[in-house]
């Protein structure tokens, strides 16, 4: 396998349409787990730069040269008022998590997850969590790999 050379970094608006180009592929992949939706790419345009833009989200690219490779995206969100957490009212939620096929399987995605975490740190949040759709093993073996707690399925059916 060849040598990567990388750099993570927080993304910049003139990356969003590399950003968009690797959501695009993470969603086209996404498909083969029964999604009962597609993306719409030029809301998905708005809201990523939404994202880069925003001051409680953070995008993340893996970058190599001029290639971004890999994204990370999260978002800090206010926990449900039915519940009383122990570790505050804020949760760091990560809305895609992405790298090109050929890197993966590499503890390159570590990284992205790795700087995500030490941002929501930095926000003085407490606790983290991602959807993974089930039959997504890749995504549930690197997720419990990091330390991740399977928690809960969202179930859903056409009326």
């Amino acid at each position: 396998m060849e040598n990567f050379e990388y750099m993570v970094c927080e993304a910049e608006v003139g990356d969003l349409s590399m950003v968009c180009k690797c959501a695009e592929s993470m969603y086209g992949e996404l498909m083969n787990y029964n999604m009962p939706f597609v993306i719409n790419p030029s809301r998905l345009q708005e809201i990523l730069e939404a994202r880069i833009r925003s001051k409680t989200s953070v995008v993340y690219v893996l970058k190599n040269a001029d290639e971004i490779s890999g994204i990370l995206v999260g978002h800090i969100a206010k926990f449900d008022d039915r519940y009383v957490p122990s570790y505050g009212s804020m949760v760091g939620k990560i809305t895609e998590l992405y790298l090109a096929p050929k890197l993966r399987s590499r503890d390159i995605a570590g990284a992205l997850l790795q700087k995500a975490e030490e941002w929501f740190r930095a926000k003085d949040v407490k606790y983290v969590e991602a959807d993974i759709l089930i039959g997504n093993v890749l995504s549930e073996r690197f997720f419990s790999k990091m330390g991740f707690l399977f928690l809960s399925r969202v179930v859903y059916k056409e009326i």
